[in-house]
């Protein structure tokens, strides 16, 4: 059958439902207001009784065919929501869900869901088989200029008049974190305030719910973004996230901006490297723009930073990781004068 993404579903349940929706992605919001809607859609139709399982490793999926083949003249239609909580299933788990075309029927709507990527899942055999009827909804983590988009419509359908930078403040606040973004959108709204806000208005409302991950900090490195890096950073170490893992990301990145650098120095195509690195085709802009201020030179002295980092964190000679983290992620955006070095600390 079709598949939608998230913002196309409410089209889809205005005029139909479908025997099955399967909904994967790692973008809580999105998927939790896809199910919300799946069931006021069921509802409103008679299917007056919802039943959920999660399937965990402890699941009886009998209970669940039991369900799906318990029909009687007098039972309310239903929505049966099953999560598939584990990441890898059973082999008795890939069976039962191969059998679960054979058990739809129209007294019952199946919404299948779970935390996996749709591009993942959607290569299993179970999944292929259902899908001829199923609506299948992926769910994407958004990029920069969609979550942008996001919360001008959601600003929009809460009629609240946000100006462009107030706009861009609020996604700089709730980057990555679509449900904080939501919650503040909310609270505005119900302060009913009438006029524009910008960004010096909005401030005073919003607390910091910035959740990002490395891969996002590695983005605003390459593009030399500075304030966004820096709060990045900030926003990662706030969450506790380990400093090795973030300096671990760091060399990754160097290693691979030296590879390319040196394949440009040896005139050699960078095509060959993005290949070689598996770098998509979305992100290679971003390295072409890092190599135009990164030289080799640069890149060496870089490695040793972040070498250094890695013997001064490990001995417990660092009294501020965070601190010598955004001495290095600053490295990576401008080369500066050498008046700090985590090398010749590290040697003192």
């Amino acid at each position: 059958m079709q598949k939608l993404y998230a913002n196309q579903l409410a089209q889809h349940l205005a005029t139909q439902l479908a025997p099955c929706y399967l909904l994967f992605g790692e973008e809580p919001l999105q998927k939790l207001e896809a199910i919300d809607a799946i069931r006021l859609a069921a509802k409103a139709q008679g299917y007056n009784e919802r039943l959920s399982f999660s399937a965990d490793a402890q699941f009886d999926w009998q209970e669940l065919s039991n369900e799906l083949n318990a029909m009687s003249l007098f039972a309310d239609k239903r929505l049966i929501e099953l999560e598939l909580v584990q990441q890898k299933l059973s082999a008795q788990a890939n069976d039962q869900l191969k059998a679960l075309p054979q058990q739809l029927h129209s007294d019952v709507i199946l919404l299948i869901h779970g935390e996996r990527s749709h591009s993942d899942v959607s290569k299993l055999a179970w999944f292929k088989q259902l899908q001829t009827q199923a609506v299948q909804i992926p769910v994407y983590p958004l990029d920069e200029r969609q979550s942008l988009q996001w919360l001008r419509e959601r600003s929009r359908q809460l009629k609240l008049q946000l100006s462009s930078d107030a706009l861009a403040l609020l996604q700089q606040h709730c980057a990555g974190n679509l449900l904080a973004a939501r919650q503040e959108l909310e609270k505005l709204a119900l302060s009913n305030i009438q006029t524009a806000l910008d960004a010096n208005a909005l401030s005073q409302f919003l607390a910091d719910h910035s959740s990002f991950t490395v891969f996002q900090l590695l983005d605003a490195i390459l593009a030399a973004h500075s304030d966004d890096a820096l709060h990045r950073l900030q926003r990662l170490c706030q969450q506790d996230t380990e400093p090795v893992i973030i300096a671990w990301q760091l060399q990754k990145e160097a290693l691979a901006l030296r590879e390319m650098a040196q394949a440009q120095q040896d005139n050699q195509p960078l095509s060959d490297v993005f290949k070689r690195l598996a770098i998509w085709p979305k992100r290679q802009p971003l390295y072409q723009q890092a190599l135009k201020r990164l030289n080799l030179a640069w890149l060496d002295y870089l490695l040793a930073e972040l070498a250094a980092f890695d013997r001064l964190y490990k001995s417990g000679q660092l009294d501020n990781s965070v601190l010598a983290l955004a001495h290095l992620v600053t490295l990576f955006m401008h080369p500066v004068g050498k008046v700090f070095s985590l090398h010749q600390l590290s040697h003192d």
